[in-house]
């Protein structure tokens, strides 16, 4: 049913604790705890003035009827509520409607629907990865939300720090500040397994602190060595078939909690986390992969028993992930950026000859939330807008 045509003549039915209108009910007490009348809700931060755990007993509704398409509420102790009806039923949680709502909720959704991908999807459908110069926001974002990473292309070394700035801030980590810079140059001095020209097999960074979700930004400076492709690899894919096809190890490392470590000896510092592998939402979904077996620590809580058959499952994972049917190989030029999701996609690179020239990329961390937030904004606008409508209509009883 479209719910444009049940907005055409609505009715309103009041019960004793609910009321119907335009084919969803709502209970008086979430009525009344989102009123949007000035005394009750702040016009310019959205946020809620009145309390409704300050109630001694349950709101009663004496009439409500429809005007202007808004539903009108008076309330027994003389208060009026008014909704816009767009904007009330977009927030309908009336699970026995079929009544469409006429406006997006406002959760935190996907720009599109992920795709899953390996090596043979992703090169028979490449995406059309976006040029800066006339790329906005919401395209790479989408490619973002779909594939796990994106790539943007000619972005200025100059304006690399105000592209990051429009998104949010920098996570910075340890001593590194907003950039953590591996340059390989002929005859230079290796600091750390990323300087060197032996390949890196994929991987997530940071495994070892407990931050929040984290996007990983690779910026290519200049790159001359022969070789060091980088490869990528769909974490949800791989860990979807794992589970499709060992059950009883992918049980086992999303039930493991593991111990990630890391030991700055150059900065004083010592940090590490204990997560699963693969972590999974309340729903069962696959939701983050913890995956590096350069800081998989030591120590497992695990009875003696259970070690091998772990180790079993790990192995096992493992191959999957160096299984070059699930490896995407490009080379990064300069000016490129690629942008990945660090909780889903896996990232590495082919070796490289140090000697054949420079290779010059820079890193730099930002928190998913802002990500997210700056998506979910022009998302969720027109429901606030919707408010701000509806608390300029004057001043309400």
């Amino acid at each position: 049913m479209d719910a444009t045509s049940t907005l055409a003549k609505p009715t309103v039915s009041l019960s004793d604790r609910y009321l119907t209108v335009a084919g969803q009910r709502f209970h008086y007490i979430w009525l009344r705890d989102h009123c949007l009348a000035p005394e009750c809700h702040h016009a310019s931060s959205f946020q809620k003035i009145y309390d409704v755990s300050d109630r001694s007993t349950p709101p009663i509704a004496q009439s409500a009827y429809v005007q202007e398409n808004t539903l009108v509420i008076d309330w027994e102790d003389q208060h009026q509520s008014r909704f816009p009806l767009p904007w009330l039923l977009s927030y309908a949680y009336d699970s026995n409607s079929e009544v469409q709502r006429p406006l997006p909720q406002p959760k935190s959704q996907p720009s599109s629907v992920p795709i899953f991908w390996n090596r043979a999807e992703l090169e028979a459908n490449p995406p059309d990865w976006t040029q800066v110069q006339t790329s906005s926001f919401d395209t790479w974002i989408k490619q973002l939300d779909t594939y796990g990473f994106t790539i943007v292309r000619n972005l200025d070394w100059d304006d690399l720090d105000s592209f990051i700035s429009a998104i949010g801030p920098v996570y910075e980590l340890a001593r590194y500040g907003r950039h953590s810079t591996v340059k390989a140059v002929p005859d230079g001095q290796d600091l750390s397994l990323s300087y060197d020209g032996n390949a890196l097999s994929p991987h997530t960074d940071l495994t070892f602190i407990p931050a929040p979700r984290i996007v990983q930004l690779l910026y290519c400076v200049e790159n001359q060595a022969t070789g060091g492709e980088s490869v990528l690899v769909d974490g949800y894919r791989v860990a979807q078939d794992f589970r499709d096809h060992h059950p009883d190890y992918f049980k086992i490392l999303s039930e493991t909690p593991v111990h990630f470590r890391q030991f700055y000896q150059q900065w004083d510092y010592f940090v590490s986390q204990q997560t699963p592998i693969i972590k999974l939402d309340p729903t069962g979904n696959i939701a983050d992969i913890y995956f590096c077996h350069k800081n998989f620590g030591l120590d497992l809580d695990l009875p003696f028993e259970q070690v091998e058959q772990f180790y079993e499952a790990y192995q096992s994972f493992s191959r999957y992930i160096k299984n070059p049917a699930y490896q995407y190989w490009f080379r990064m030029e300069p000016g490129d950026c690629q942008i990945v999701q660090n909780f889903r996609v896996l990232h590495g690179r082919n070796a490289f000859n140090p000697s054949s020239g420079t290779r010059h990329l820079e890193i730099t961390y930002m928190e998913w939330i802002y990500y997210t937030g700056r998506r979910d904004f022009h998302q969720v606008k027109p429901l606030y807008l919707a408010e701000l409508t509806n608390t300029s209509h004057g001043e309400q009883q």
